[in-house]
């Protein structure tokens, strides 16, 4: 059985450092239906957002540390949590702090539209403009991280390791993609 967010944060920093970074978030506008999901889920795990962001000390130094919650609708990234996610990842660049990061799940929120999918762009700058600084990007991807988590905050690190048996890539085992140049689209068929 896989450790929860909070139980693998607290398995990685020392005893009583982890101090949250985590600012309210705020909703784009919501469809009914999505917006209900939300609320269930933020009940469910007792979490605004899907992602959780804190800094604490490893072995006495300071680092922070950013995880997803599979729990809290599959780990997706949505605005609220790009926003989040690239705010950390931009704080502790600003403090020269080295980051763990502990993603999952399985891509952005196709309910928030074309906003969400851009915060793989806003996250993947970010981690970059991170790594530019000759700061430590650490991965540890856990089971699943699939799509654009994997695309933008999971596929990036100096290190990565990945937890045993984790399902990691782009598109899922029943999914095959295919770029078609001259058409400019993406081919998607869901394979049994």
């Amino acid at each position: 059985m896989s450790l929860s967010l909070d139980q693998l944060i607290d398995s990685i920093l020392d005893d009583g450092s982890r101090r949250s970074w985590d600012a309210p978030t705020a909703d784009p506008p919501l469809a009914a239906a999505y917006a209900e999901s939300l609320e269930r889920a933020r009940a469910r795990t007792g979490r605004d957002e899907s992602v959780v962001t804190c800094e604490g000390r490893l072995q006495g130094r300071r680092v922070v540390v950013v995880g997803g919650d599979a729990e809290f609708l599959g780990g997706s990234i949505g605005v609220a949590a790009g926003e989040r996610l690239t705010g950390a990842i931009e704080r502790a660049t600003a403090l020269r702090l080295p980051i763990v990061a502990l993603p999952v799940g399985g891509g952005t929120r196709m309910q928030e539209g074309t906003v969400a999918f851009l915060q793989m762009v806003k996250i993947t700058g970010a981690v970059m403009a991170h790594k530019r600084e000759h700061l430590p990007y650490l991965v540890y991807l856990r089971n699943p991280t699939m799509g654009g988590v994997f695309a933008s905050w999971g596929s990036l690190g100096h290190v990565t390791l990945a937890e045993p048996g984790a399902l990691v890539g782009f598109l899922g085992p029943r999914v095959y993609g295919l770029f078609v140049p001259e058409r400019g689209v993406i081919v998607v068929d869901r394979r049994r």
